[in-house]
């Protein structure tokens, strides 16, 4: 079987960095795409040598319809054929803006960066891939666009992913006889660095509350969706949010609503550890159950409620 090969967008910083290394961990060969992150996309290709993975990296505009096609075709002479094609870039307005409030500017941008330049590399690549009877395209939405769920105040990258979503799911109706699946993946409240990191990285073995939501929690289910054996999961928008409500919290309308039972100093009894400590913090975060910093020994951890008991000693 040839070896398999991953194109992926936007993929130096962030998720779509989380993506390549997914990738050259299950053994696939990447094609990624970056803009101005060149000391990262190196990390990657270094990362890709040590695993004995052969990975190219290319800066492009993804805003520039020629650039793109230009990419591709990079990959296609470097690789001779794409086996999964990973949308991963898309911009996103990090300021509140009303829709009245958009520019002809701001709008193309959100179209551009999240539908039109997919339709520009899908249209390059599928008939190769109808050609050799295999497949895998992944678009990235967010917590909502499968349902075309309304987004206050984003409602142009909103309009953009909810018809990406659409996109997909009718190639995935096309495409299904010829070997070819396509699927959205949704993150979740994934922050900063942590975007970029795998499990591994941030795993607290005695503080089972405390690991953060990663890039690798997204990635992984991409490369499974990518794999031969999952051709029966086609047209599918699936949500990786720990089941936290994305878009209740931008809101600003909170979902859980919880007083603290302990204070700071409070003996409590930590199930998880089966021993007694003592509460360092009680945090209260919007649309979170309340959670608690406990110490016990020279272990520190977060629970909720419902992993502790008041202790009186006994």
């Amino acid at each position: 079987m040839p070896q398999r090969v991953a194109f992926i967008t936007g993929a130096a910083r962030g998720l779509g960095h989380a993506t390549v290394r997914a990738f050259l961990g299950a053994g696939w060969d990447v094609f990624f795409t970056y803009r101005n992150s060149r000391e990262e996309a190196c990390e990657l290709l270094e990362e890709a040598n040590r695993l004995g993975r052969r990975a190219v990296a290319r800066q492009v505009d993804l805003m520039d319809k020629q650039a793109v096609l230009d990419a591709v075709h990079a990959c296609l002479r470097e690789f001779s054929h794409v086996d999964a094609l990973v949308h991963n870039f898309g911009p996103f307005v990090f300021e509140r803006v009303a829709l009245a409030e958009y520019t002809d500017d701001m709008w193309q941008r959100m179209m551009t960066g999240n539908l039109d330049n997919f339709f520009w590399m899908y249209r390059a690549l599928i008939a190769q891939m109808r050609r050799r009877a295999f497949g895998r395209i992944i678009t990235i939405g967010y917590d909502g666009a499968g349902g075309a769920v309304g987004w206050r105040f984003r409602a142009a990258y909103a309009a953009a992913k909810a018809g990406l979503a659409s996109l997909t799911r009718s190639i995935a109706r096309e495409e299904r006889q010829n070997g070819i699946t396509a699927n959205m993946v949704c993150p979740g409240d994934i922050r900063g660095a942590h975007k970029a990191q795998l499990i591994r990285e941030v795993a607290r073995p005695f503080d089972p509350l405390g690991r953060p939501p990663v890039g690798e929690d997204v990635s992984r289910l991409i490369v499974f969706l990518c794999e031969p054996n999952s051709q029966q999961v086609n047209g599918t928008v699936t949500e990786v949010t720990g089941g936290y409500d994305i878009l209740a919290y931008d809101d600003g309308k909170d979902v859980v609503a919880e007083e603290p039972l302990y204070g700071t100093g409070d003996a409590v009894w930590v199930f998880p550890w089966d021993a007694p400590g003592r509460v360092l913090e009680a945090a209260r975060v919007p649309n979170r159950h309340v959670v608690y910093r406990v110490e016990s020994g020279t272990k520190t951890g977060s629970f909720t409620a419902a992993q502790l008991a008041h202790f009186d000693g006994e």
